[in-house]
């Protein structure tokens, strides 16, 4: 199920159904209608609105903009034989497997999952947690983007809510190389400096086998699939978001994600 606000529903029939002026009846008809959305969805007059206007891009939300960047990737890719990966000094080498990428992208399940998840870190959250442990009481402040942090917190707490965080753990090592793998750049060459952080091999590795984690460990049914296939194929995933953070959203991505790297 597609999660379209009123508004993302109103950009997206002003912006397709462009032969049409009765645009509250049309969002009457489509709203709740994947059927009918998705091949909306599908439009390249989406992207090309997005980017004409600066105040659009950042006024949808963010799960309508990763759905409609998403697609736009997977047709980029169909139409052409490599993707760009930046290595480890900062140099972008072709990698023959955009057939690879745009036919993961192809699936739908796992496309809906990735925008939902990058949706998910345009707004990230902290706090304090105390616990008790071996009769002692600890304190110490949690990001939802740090993955030490997640780590930590999934060994502490209750057993039934661990599946939520193994799920985050492997999201965030997804959305950090993907999104930003000159973060793994700079963590490569500095690694003395950044001791705390992680290679892009170390992020691929951890992402691999919580995906793994939450697929056996999840109850939410409908995304074991989902998980199962990140965890299969990890790499391809983090290329189609490297391809698109670097061609439609590396100008944006200090401004819609507030943090910039792992903390």
């Amino acid at each position: 199920m597609l999660h379209l606000s009123e508004s993302d529903l109103r950009f997206l029939v002003e912006t397709v159904a462009t032969s049409r002026r009765d645009y509250d009846h049309v969002v009457n008809l489509v709203r709740g209608k994947d059927d009918l959305i998705e091949p909306m969805l599908e439009d390249p007059k989406l992207v090309e609105r997005l980017f004409r206007d600066e105040e659009t891009f950042v006024g949808v939300s963010p799960h309508l903009l990763f759905s409609v960047l998403l697609r736009q990737i997977r047709r980029d890719l169909e139409k052409e034989a490599y993707v760009l990966e930046v290595d480890s000094k900062g140099k972008r080498i072709p990698v023959f497997e955009a057939p690879a990428v745009a036919e993961l992208l192809a699936n739908q399940p796992t496309r809906d999952y990735l925008a939902e998840m990058l949706a998910a870190f345009a707004r990230t959250n902290s706090g304090v947690i105390y616990w008790k442990e071996r009769g002692t009481w600890h304190k110490r402040r949690f990001s939802d983007i740090d993955m030490d942090d997640m780590i930590e917190l999934a060994r502490i707490i209750d057993p039934e809510t661990r599946p939520a965080l193994y799920r985050r753990i492997a999201d965030i090592a997804l959305f950090l190389s993907g999104i930003f793998p000159d973060h793994t750049v700079l963590v490569t060459r500095r690694r003395s400096a950044l001791s705390a952080k992680r290679t892009l091999a170390e992020y691929e590795q951890e992402g691999t086998r919580f995906y793994r984690v939450a697929a056996r460990e999840t109850d939410q049914g409908h995304w074991r699939p989902v998980f199962e296939t990140l965890a299969e194929k990890f790499t391809l995933a983090r290329r189609a978001l490297n391809t698109l953070s670097d061609r439609y959203f590396r100008a944006h991505r200090a401004r819609y994600f507030q943090f910039g790297a792992e903390g």
